[in-house]
C-alpha cells in the first residue's frame, strides 16, 4: 500500500474519531525528507482546509525561503488536527486557544503513526505542543532544546528531531527573532 493510501486510511480513522470538529489534515510531499509539525489549525487553515496558510503561511514561506525549500518539498501537519477554539462570552468572538495535555495525548497516536508512514529523515517541531506530542514528555520545554539536533524513537524507528520556537512566538517576543534565525541557519546546515 502506498504512503498516500496509508495516510488516507489513517485520516479516515481520525475523522471518525473526531467527527464534528473543524479538521485540517496533513499536506505535502509524503516522500519528503522533512516533516514540519505545528500545534493545531487556526481559522484560516480551517477555511482553506490546509495547514499553515494565512498569517501562519507567511511565517512558513519565510521559513522555507531561509532553508531554500518549497512547500511541495516537505510534509506539513499538526500535532492536533482540529481547531482549538474558545468563544468570548462578552463578544461571542471565536479565537484560538492552547491545547490541553489530554488533547495532546488523545491525538498523539495519530501523529506518531503519521510520522511512521512518511518516514522522514528529519522532524521539525514548532513550539511546545508538537515537541511534547512527539516526545510524550510534558516536562520538556522548547526553551531547553530549541536549535539542537537529537535522535528520537517514534514507534519502531529512530528519527532526527530538530525543535524550533513557533514562528508566531516571535510576534509576541521580539527577542526570540535572533534566536529563531540562528536556529534556522543551524537547520539549513544540517539538512544541506
Amino acid at each position: 500500500m502506498s504512503k498516500s493510501e496509508q495516510l488516507k486510511n489513517l485520516y479516515d480513522l481520525y475523522k471518525k474519531e473526531f467527527y464534528g470538529r473543524e479538521i485540517v489534515l496533513g499536506d505535502g510531499n509524503a516522500d519528503s525528507r522533512l516533516v514540519l509539525i505545528g500545534e493545531a489549525p487556526g481559522r484560516e487553515e480551517v477555511l482553506n482546509s490546509k495547514p499553515f496558510v494565512g498569517a501562519a503561511g507567511k511565517n512558513l514561506a519565510e521559513f522555507l525561503d531561509k532553508l531554500g525549500l518549497k512547500r511541495e518539498d516537505i510534509y506539513i501537519t499538526n500535532a492536533i488536527k482540529y481547531r482549538l477554539s474558545k468563544v468570548n462570552p462578552d463578544t461571542n468572538r471565536v479565537s484560538n486557544r492552547p491545547a490541553t495535555k489530554n488533547e495532546i495525548l488523545d491525538n498523539r497516536d495519530y501523529l506518531l503513526k503519521e510520522i511512521e508512514i512518511i518516514n522522514p529523515e528529519y522532524i521539525v517541531t514548532l513550539g511546545n505542543v508538537p515537541l511534547r506530542a512527539v516526545y510524550g514528555d510534558f516536562g520538556i520545554t522548547i526553551g531547553e532544546v530549541h536549535g539542537t539536533l537529537s535522535k528520537i524513537k517514534v514507534l519502531e524507528a529512530e528519527y532526527n528531531l530538530f525543535p524550533l520556537y513557533h514562528p508566531a512566538s516571535i510576534i509576541y517576543n521580539a527577542k526570540l527573532k535572533e534566536i529563531y534565525n540562528e536556529d534556522l541557519n543551524k537547520l539549513k546546515l544540517i539538512i544541506g
